[in-house]
């Protein structure tokens, strides 16, 4: 990509800082925090309980469902809710989605504890990044403040098990009180004046205009790892003759390096995005390609991993940045739901996409051939700003 185009993309802004990203950056990771303890206890407890293996996959889906739903209505109905309306009802959700399970280990209770998980996690980050993008003239940094404070909330949420003494109601509790401390923090957010209705337009009418495509691909391809992340690599890797605890830290260097991916857009001078974007893109996508062909190498692995890790989490924080500048301030949160969504699909439909080609390629190929589809985003250029 150009200078020139790159600086057509992200456009020169006044440095002026309308809210700050500290107090936002704190909600996200408690609320993060919150979320990493019910993300991995839910499934212990499960197990604890009775519930086996296929149980367990279909609340994972329960939760990814009631993500993509509510921010779909988080879209159409952007100019009727406030970000900080989202962000404390994701907190009172998380709250719920842990409590629920303790005196109830029932099938039912966790499934609503999984929906309510997903739900909550759909609210949280379309309100935190809506607030953010609404709330500064330069969204990029704080952007990537609040993406590394959620990495690091959801890398030590899981810790708190094991400063449990590995009690997972213990840490569900503790948990719950981190949460209704962002909850508290969340109230001393700027009160930010709801967007006049005619400019909440259609699905189709905002989403599939020109001057989103980049940040909707990017989306797709962050989601696409991320899902990968979750699933096939560690499949791959178990495969491949890794023990179980190198399979752990490998999947967390990913995580982690996902990180770094976000701050470096932070940092990154703004002629430099638009190279940044296509390199992400070719790293996420060629990552998942050589571990699916090249697993048994652990340096090899590592390599692709945290070369991936960082594309993955540069386009992570690209991807709402751009649509961000994409349009015009009043419909900043509309997008942001609509960039979350892709995204949170993406992430359901690749495991998927990789199970529905099995029967046709060995699981190697076949992760070749995800990872050349969430490459995808290295053909696009990011278009000038339209508002």
């Amino acid at each position: 990509m150009s200078e020139r185009g790159a600086r057509a993309a992200f456009p020169a802004v006044p440095a002026r800082p309308a809210v700050r990203a500290p107090p936002t950056a704190l909600i996200t990771f408690l609320f993060c925090h919150g979320l990493g303890v019910n993300t991995v206890a839910l499934p212990l407890l499960a197990v604890d309980h009775g519930h086996g293996a296929t149980a367990v996959g279909v609340l994972v889906a329960v939760s990814a469902g009631g993500q993509i739903g509510v921010r779909m209505v988080v879209a159409r109905w952007a100019h009727r809710l406030t970000e900080r309306g989202l962000v404390l009802a994701s907190a009172a959700l998380l709250c719920l989605s842990s409590a629920v399970v303790l005196p109830a280990p029932e099938m039912w209770a966790f499934a609503a504890a999984n929906l309510a998980q997903g739900v909550a996690r759909g609210c949280f980050w379309v309100g935190v990044q809506a607030h953010v993008v609404r709330s500064v003239p330069e969204p990029r940094r704080a952007l990537a403040w609040v993406d590394l404070a959620g990495g690091a909330g959801m890398v030590v949420g899981p810790a708190t098990i094991g400063l449990a003494g590995g009690s997972v109601p213990a840490a569900l509790a503790a948990g719950v009180a981190v949460t209704a401390v962002a909850a508290l923090f969340t109230l001393r957010l700027t009160r930010l004046p709801l967007p006049p209705p005619e400019k909440a337009t259609g699905f189709a009418g905002i989403v599939f205009r020109r001057t989103l495509r980049p940040s909707l691909l990017a989306a797709v391809s962050t989601g696409t790892w991320r899902g990968m992340l979750g699933s096939y690599i560690p499949v791959v890797l178990a495969a491949a003759g890794h023990s179980a605890s190198a399979v752990g830290l490998l999947v967390g260097l990913g995580s982690a390096t996902m990180i770094a991916g976000s701050m470096l857009v932070g940092v990154t001078p703004r002629a430099r995005l638009g190279p940044l974007y296509v390199l992400g893109a070719l790293a996420s996508g060629a990552s998942l390609a050589g571990i699916g062909i090249w697993p048994r190498e652990p340096a090899v692995v590592v390599a692709l991993l945290v070369g991936g890790g960082i594309g993955g989490g540069a386009l992570q924080t690209l991807s709402t940045s751009l649509a961000a500048y994409a349009v015009a301030p009043a419909e900043r949160g509309r997008v942001v739901a609509d960039v979350g969504t892709y995204r949170a699909v993406a992430l359901l439909a690749s495991p998927l996409g990789i199970a529905a080609l099995l029967p046709l390629l060995a699981l190697g190929p076949a992760m070749a051939l995800v990872g050349a589809f969430a490459a995808v985003p290295a053909l696009s250029r990011p278009p000038p700003q339209s508002g």
